[in-house]
């Protein structure tokens, strides 16, 4: 397993930011980043994204898409999501990935909220694993932190109105 962790602090409650994070658009803040493509649409979304067992497809702008199924969903501070069903280069590098994003009160502040984010690929093989281990340290690990930046950039926007 490769995985790769990233944090952002925002000026919003917990709450608030876990509200705003859960049904975020992920073409807002899934802009692509190097050779990693955007995410481009979702489609066949189970529910609001608001319950364990949900499922969405995820379309990519390089043609490729992927399944997502929501794992854990604890208000207003936990939700993890499973994604399989790879189609593209990374179904031949990877089984499963599973995403987890925490929301935790900092600074004893009700309106600072840290922002972690997890992901953890599953290889599909020992012979997959350098490779991966290149993707996850050279472009993945940048991806989240972009994605966490653009996170940041809308939570803020929404504090200043």
């Amino acid at each position: 397993m490769i995985s790769s962790v990233v944090s952002i602090q925002v000026s919003v409650s917990p709450s608030e930011a876990f509200r705003h994070v859960v049904p975020i658009d992920l073409t807002s803040i899934f802009r692509g980043y190097g050779l990693l493509p955007a995410v481009v649409r979702t489609e066949a979304q189970t529910g609001a994204w608001d319950a364990i067992g949900q499922t969405r497809i995820v379309h990519l702008s390089d043609g490729s898409h992927a399944q997502e199924l929501l794992t854990q969903y604890s208000q207003p501070n936990y939700f993890a999501y499973v994604v399989s069903n790879f189609s593209g280069i990374l179904g031949f590098l990877v089984t499963a990935a599973i995403g987890e994003w925490w929301f935790e009160n900092c600074d004893y502040s009700a309106n600072s909220t840290l922002i972690r984010w997890s992901y953890t690929f599953t290889s599909k093989s020992l012979f997959t694993v350098p490779i991966l281990w290149l993707v996850n340290k050279f472009l993945w690990s940048g991806y989240m932190r972009s994605v966490v930046s653009n996170v940041k950039e809308q939570l803020d926007a929404k504090a200043l109105k």
